[in-house]
């Protein structure tokens, strides 16, 4: 469409230089007045086209100065609600507030405005919410300094006065927190906020004022900035004149820290320096982000990643694999849900036809305990924008996240298993309803279909079989080709007929799909088939089957080479475009998401999809997987006096009625083999037990749970293999398997686990040698081998495992959130310390620069009772805020921090896995504060 268009920021220097140009001679006209009532109407009536908003402030310029003042204000307040705005659109609004102000102020005798300067007031704090812009920062932070200097002249008494000291002393503290990371002009806001405190410090020179100044000097070398030699030289400056005596330790002190920073920059400075000239590739930011995120643990720093993600995102604000990854590195970061569902609220402002991020927003605000209220109406803004309606994918991923959010809640609301499915078979039939008559049949593209799939679940758990297995065969019709389909629907038809003994269905599932020349990937079915007819099927139905599949391979094969020979027929690239993808300006690499985003405006594809019935673009929903805790010692079972001959695949044919098999090991000596089995759970090894004593391949065999088998053992030396660990461990029976825990995780990890034959010799073992000296290594080069050093060695049962002590795990910490910023430890603990002795107030640092606070703390009281009183203060207002009080939870075990790499601007998990112990000073409370 001609009418749309992208950000300012997004388009060609020549045209983003002329789009809201204003002809100083241009007359606005009759057919302007009609074209701007059609406009207004037109904004109101599909508010997420993009164009229509661009061509009314157009107009509305056109007017001229005091023309349509009222209503270019309106249609920017407009714009500015929906859409996430550019440092352009927020400079020449401020620019028309400002003169506006300032001319009513000239006709009233220099007299300014009170409403005037609020509304101003309020402008400059909006316009620094969109994207990262220290232009903006820094006219925020110059105007409240310069209204604080006019009242101050003015003589204003501080019960009047907007812009007192500690008001300006608050945005300054903002605006520093916020761009301080900005490594190219970060140093702007920083000299403001560094002068302030000097000249206070002139004004007062006191030990106090100069200690702190000089902590704030120190604190700031550890920021990456590119104006890092010029701190060091004004803090030199700074000890000349207030500590002169101390110079050279102070400095020596101060170096250490810069030289670090110093390193850091210099890795950093060949990205900045592409991106000075080319401040939109895509692939550069990708590598730069990836480069921080994998930092060693001495130079990662949270703070940094997350500057690099807000710089990629103003120069590519509507990419949403970017906004994407930013959420899941805040996420997998635990920063504050205060920051993160500000992000989220700016995501899908930017992007708001991405199902992704509206799904986002509704499983963060339910993970963090949001009211429903607050989920809702995410949902209904997501589906309120009407850009979903344009593509299947993106409506079913927005749908499964809110029927996902359901499920949980009817099943924490209801206490019956019937009424939670009812409540959710009619929501889910509302949702289907509208999926299709929103996208039918004939049309849609849902590559994933993920509510389909939920709506056969739904219909299975109901007993409507036959209308879930209809449901598969309408899927059939569009994704026919694809083997993850038949795949699905046969696993599903397998749970369904063979508990009733009917394998004839499931079977004719995989023949149907085999009866497809074109399938994607044959190879799957024909496995699966194969598989299924040797387990289920008779001996007529097993040769039909082979029939069938060698016909197929037949005709794959023979479809490949002629696919082989087209392919080799294509012309060679050139190197012009070779260069042209190398240098990023032709796609841009998400390598964990394996998506490719064209880094072009998505405003006109924006505006083009509000007039289409389906889009040309499908996205890819990912799926959320949730660990499960393995207990190996409890699924395992032992199985003894098998013959000596017996192979693997035997022993997995005689257990594999039992259940899925996770793992196998068999053990064999001249007399008999023994076999470890590992099953998915723990109903499988009651399952296994049932072939005790019964007779397998000519021999009675032993079946026994693995319970009291297994050691573990750590503490020894680190070059330790597992021959060392068998030499100790045999005497005490016959060991079946040696376990050592994976070490790209954690190549400090120093433990390992044994498993014996018989419970007694695990106990024997235990008794003998836990505390006793490990023996060393000869000829080792272990560092550490020389070191006394005693094993530790116990039964493992996770079972067992002991519950946590303390305040957080008895119920007697409260954790606070929505702590106004003005709040200091001293006024939390005189509000509840009334409900009963206190041991502990905590509220964790934002950074030790300013010793603010991250909005949300701990009460530990004495006992269980005096914590509940204080429950009573949950929903409590304090200033402009209403506190979240709620019991403290204990986080979900996890083996550290867990994936801290985002891998550049695909996803979490590619980085290294770093545990919680490495980083000095890291923040304990940071950890405990992510609830489950």
């Amino acid at each position: 469409m001609t009418d749309s268009a992208p950000t300012a920021a997004e388009l060609p220097l020549e045209v983003a230089d002329t789009h809201d140009k204003v002809n100083d001679e241009a007359v606005f006209t009759e057919d302007d007045a009609e074209r701007l009532g059609s406009l207004i109407e037109a904004v109101v009536t599909t508010p997420y086209k993009y164009g229509n908003h661009v061509e009314l402030l157009a107009l509305l310029k056109k007017a001229g100065p005091g023309g349509l003042d009222d209503e270019l204000r309106d249609a920017r307040h407009r714009m500015a609600g929906i859409f996430l705005m550019d440092e352009q659109f927020w400079q020449e609004w401020i620019d028309d507030e400002t003169k506006a102000r300032e001319d009513k102020a000239k006709m009233n005798g220099d007299v300014y405005d009170d409403e005037d300067t609020i509304k101003l007031l309020e402008l400059h704090a909006r316009s620094v919410n969109d994207l990262l812009s220290v232009p903006l920062w820094r006219r925020y932070v110059e105007f409240v300094i310069k209204e604080h200097e006019r009242e101050t002249m003015e003589g204003k008494s501080p019960e009047l006065s907007m812009f007192e000291k500690s008001t300006v002393e608050g945005v300054l503290v903002e605006a520093v927190n916020a761009t301080g990371y900005s490594i190219p002009d970060s140093q702007e806001i920083w000299n403001i906020y560094r002068d302030m405190k000097a000249s206070e410090l002139r004004a007062n020179p006191t030990p106090d004022n100069i200690a702190l100044l000089k902590r704030y000097y120190l604190a700031r070398f550890k920021v990456p900035h590119a104006a890092i030699d010029q701190t060091f030289a004004d803090y030199s400056s700074f000890i000349t004149q207030h500590e002169n005596q101390l110079y050279e330790k102070e400095l020596i002190a101060a170096n250490k820290i810069v030289s670090e920073t110093r390193k850091l920059l210099a890795d950093f400075q060949p990205y900045e320096d592409h991106l000075a000239t080319s401040p939109i590739d895509a692939n550069v930011w990708a590598q730069y982000i990836y480069d921080a995120l994998n930092r060693s643990k001495k130079q990662f720093n949270r703070e940094i990643p997350k500057a690099l993600y807000e710089r990629t995102i103003k120069c590519s604000p509507t990419v949403p694999p970017i906004w994407d990854n930013y959420v899941l590195y805040l996420l997998d970061q635990n920063f504050p849900f205060q920051l993160i569902d500000a992000v989220l609220e700016r995501a899908v402002k930017a992007c708001p036809k991405s199902g992704i991020l509206w799904a986002h927003l509704i499983r963060t605000r339910e993970r963090f305990k949001s009211t429903s209220g607050s989920i809702e109406e995410a949902k209904d803004r997501a589906f309120g924008t009407g850009l979903l309606s344009t593509n299947a994918d993106e409506y079913s991923v927005v749908a499964a996240a809110w029927i996902s959010y359901l499920r949980r809640k009817y099943a924490a609301d209801l206490e019956h298993e019937d009424e939670r499915i009812l409540r959710l078979r009619q929501q889910v039939d509302i949702v289907m309803a509208d999926f299709e008559q929103t996208f039918p049949g004939t049309n849609r593209k849902d590559q994933m279909y993920i509510l389909p799939r939920m709506y056969i679940t739904i219909l299975t758990q109901q007993g409507e079989t036959a209308m879930a297995r209809q449901q598969w065969q309408d899927l059939s019709k569009k994704h026919a080709r694809e083997a993850a389909f038949w795949l699905r629907w046969f696993e599903w038809e397998k749970r369904v007929c063979l508990p009733s003994g009917d394998a004839l269905t499931p079977a004719g599932v995989l023949e149907s799909a085999v009866g497809i020349k074109s399938l994607d990937t044959p190879e799957r079915i024909c496995e699966a088939l194969m598989e299924f007819e040797r387990d289920y099927g008779s001996a007529f139905s097993m040769e039909r089957a082979e029939i069938k599949v060698k016909k197929l391979m037949k005709a794959v094969q023979l479809r490949r080479a002629i696919e082989s020979v087209q392919e080799k027929r294509k012309p060679v690239r050139t190197k012009k475009e070779e260069a042209a993808t190398a240098n990023g300006t032709e796609i841009f690499h998400a390598p964990v998401t394996g998506e490719e985003v064209n880094i072009t405006s998505k405003r006109k594809e924006q505006d083009e999809d509000l007039q289409k019935p389906i889009s040309k673009k499908a996205k890819t929903a990912s799926s959320e997987t949730s660990a499960v805790t393995r207990d190996r010692e409890h699924t395992t079972v032992i199985v003894e006096g098998l013959a000596p001959h017996i192979t693997e695949e035997k022993v997995t044919n005689f257990f594999k009625d039992c259940g899925e098999i996770k793992n196998m090991k068999l053990v064999t000596n001249d007399s008999f083999a023994t076999a470890t089995i590992e099953f998915e759970n723990a109903q499988d090894v009651l399952a296994a037990q049932t072939r005790d004593q019964k007779i397998f391949d000519g021999h009675t065999i032993t079946v026994r749970v693995g319970v009291d088998t297994t050691l573990w053992i750590t503490n020894f030396p680190s070059a330790a293999d597992e021959d060392y660990i068998r030499t100790i461990f045999a005497p005490f029976g016959e060991i079946v398997d040696i376990r050592f825990p994976s070490l790209t995780v954690n190549n400090r990890r120093r433990f390992c686990y044994l498993q014996y034959k018989r419970p007694e010799d695990s106990h024997a073992a235990q008794k003998a040698l836990d505390d006793s000296p490990a023996p060393p290594i000869s000829s080792s080069s272990d560092g550490h081998a020389s070191k006394e050093r005693n094993l530790v060695v116990k039964v493992s049962d996770p079972s067992q495992k002991q519950h946590r002590q303390g305040a957080m795990y008895e119920g007697r910490e409260l954790f606070i959130r929505n702590i106004p910023v003005s709040m200091k430890e001293s006024d939390i603990r005189k509000m509840f310390e009334k409900y009963g002795p206190l041991e502990r107030v905590h509220l964790p640092s934002q950074d030790e620069l300013f010793h603010t606070h991250q909005g949300f703390g701990f009460v530990s009281f004495a006992n269980v009772a005096d914590a509940k009183k204080a429950l009573e203060l949950d929903l409590t207002k304090v200033g402009d805020r209403v506190l979240s009080v709620t019991v403290a939870e204990a986080r979900a075990s996890g083996g550290g921090r867990g994936a801290r790499g985002m891998g550049t601007l695909g996803g979490p998990g590619r980085g290294s896995r770093r545990g919680l112990g490495g980083r000095a000073g890291a923040n304990r409370a940071d950890q405990r504060a992510r609830r489950v």
